[in-house]
């Protein structure tokens, strides 16, 4: 390996805000996986108008007739997350 090659290396583990490896990636440290079904734009309503800090909706997958969606949500505060569960999977 070359010493330019051990530059590109070095440049892609910065730890910069825009790479997936950088400082938004440590900051979402709480998860849940929750099944929906219908529009996935009311959960993400909800998380607009309830969570305090910041969150990351990701559909994991969903089934044939595209109706039942696994969504992976990651929170940077754990008060978002219990708040989540508690005030919004439980009822829907």
């Amino acid at each position: 390996m070359s010493d330019d090659d051990n530059t590109i290396q070095s440049d892609r583990r910065s730890d910069s805000a825009d790479t997936y490896a950088g400082k938004e990636r440590r900051k979402l440290t709480c998860g849940v996986l929750y099944n929906c079904y219908g529009a996935i734009g009311e959960v993400e309503d909800w998380l607009d108008d309830y969570c305090e800090g910041d969150f990351n909706l990701v559909i994991e997958g969903m089934d044939d007739d595209l109706v039942k969606k696994s969504l992976k949500i990651m929170f940077e505060l754990e008060t978002d997350k219990s708040r989540f569960i508690e005030d919004y999977a439980k009822k829907n």
